[in-house]
């Protein structure tokens, strides 16, 4: 249920990053995303996550919470880091650096935004369907989620969870995993019907009110820019 966590983080914090402008923050975050890209040497990336989790603090966010979240890329960027240690063991702990990097300003970035600000931006770039199809699909990943904690439950609750027995736990999941699918497809149906009733001919209609940029924006970004720049040059 981190996701959920998340998104509580993002609508009630009162931080000024909270406070910023969303196009100032994806601005930012895809600016220190190109850093960490870009980037060769393995004090700037600690630089970068060191920026990262001071922005945590400030913005009182419960790193200790979320910030574990960023190991699960680790552990998958550690699979190509291994091979690239044969030749470099600072080439294996960039790519390692550069998992934990990205994975931490992506969740400062939706643990400050809103999903709906977050797609708002991004739908002055995609096409319309697209744009709805990410906000169903966020609004029923929740409905989902917790469907599949539901089956778990009663899985376990009748005996179908057995720890010596592989292949009846396979049969299990693969059961869980059908009627999943099966109330997906009733649930899209239902969804359909309901925006239907409701006026919906092929596009959600969604006014998006722009405020001003103010001095935190500016800042921001100006600061996402010089750490680029610095990298680059570097």
């Amino acid at each position: 249920m981190h996701l959920s966590m998340l998104d509580q983080l993002s609508n009630n914090g009162s931080s000024a990053f909270h406070k910023a402008s969303p196009v100032a923050k994806i601005t930012m975050s895809a600016l220190l995303l190109s850093s960490i890209i870009v980037s060769r040497d393995v004090f700037h990336l600690l630089f970068i996550i060191s920026v990262l989790v001071i922005f945590f603090i400030v913005a009182r966010l419960p790193f200790r919470k979320i910030g574990h979240l960023c190991l699960i890329p680790a552990f998958f960027s550690t699979l190509f880091a291994l091979f690239e240690m044969q030749h470099s063991i600072e080439s294996g702990i960039i790519i390692i650096l550069r998992g934990v990097g990205s994975a931490l300003n992506m969740l400062f970035l939706i643990s400050t935004t809103s999903y709906i600000n977050v797609f708002n931006v991004l739908g002055l770039f995609i096409p319309r369907l697209m744009f709805d199809l990410l906000i169903f699909t966020y609004r029923s990943f929740f409905i989902l989620l917790d469907r599949v904690e539901n089956l778990l439950k009663s899985i376990r609750l009748r005996g179908g969870f057995k720890p010596f027995s592989i292949i009846a736990n396979i049969r299990s999941l693969t059961g869980m995993v059908a009627v999943l699918l099966l109330h997906s497809f009733e649930m899209g149906e239902r969804m359909y019907k309901i925006y239907s009733l409701r006026g919906y001919n092929g596009y959600i209609p969604i006014q998006v009110k722009w405020n001003p940029l103010k001095a935190i924006d500016y800042t921001v970004v100006l600061f996402a820019l010089l750490v680029l720049v610095g990298v680059i040059i570097l």
